[in-house]
């Protein structure tokens, strides 16, 4: 296996404020407002039918019921040609020593495409690093 160069961090966007300020931005959303200066990536977000199915049936319900379906969906959408090239833009970039953070807009790393995308390399040697981690459980009140 080669030598990494480079590192790999996954953030959403409070936790840019601790990206290396020589980091590549990524920004793999679907949909939403561009962030100045970031790389957009589509083809790292969901398919538009899991993003539209996370909408109509999951958004606003309990993660355990439906975060197994998602991850599954994900990681299948993951070996696509389409994410696979850019998969291995970012080896490629990690490899000559640039630094990428995958930026997305969802609160909760433990539950977002950006963690599944990050994860993608370990098996490459590349650990990702959160920026912005959440550390504790949510609790609902009720």
């Amino acid at each position: 296996m080669r030598e990494l160069k480079g590192k790999l961090y996954t953030s959403n966007i409070e936790g840019l404020k601790y990206a290396p300020p020589h980091a590549e931005i990524w920004q793999i959303t679907r949909a939403g407002h561009n962030i100045t200066g970031a790389i957009v990536v589509r083809s790292l977000s969901p398919s538009p039918q899991l993003f539209e199915r996370y909408l109509r049936e999951w958004k606003g319900t309990q993660t355990n019921e439906w975060w197994p379906l998602y991850e599954n969906a994900f990681l299948s959408e993951l070996r696509e040609e389409e994410k696979l090239k850019s998969l291995r833009d970012i080896y490629k970039k990690l490899l000559l020593g640039k630094d990428i953070v995958l930026l997305c807009f969802c609160p909760d790393h433990r539950y977002c495409h950006r963690r599944l995308v990050g994860e993608f390399f370990k098996p490459y040697g590349v650990e990702a690093v959160e920026l912005n981690p959440m550390k504790t459980e949510q609790l609902s009140l009720f």
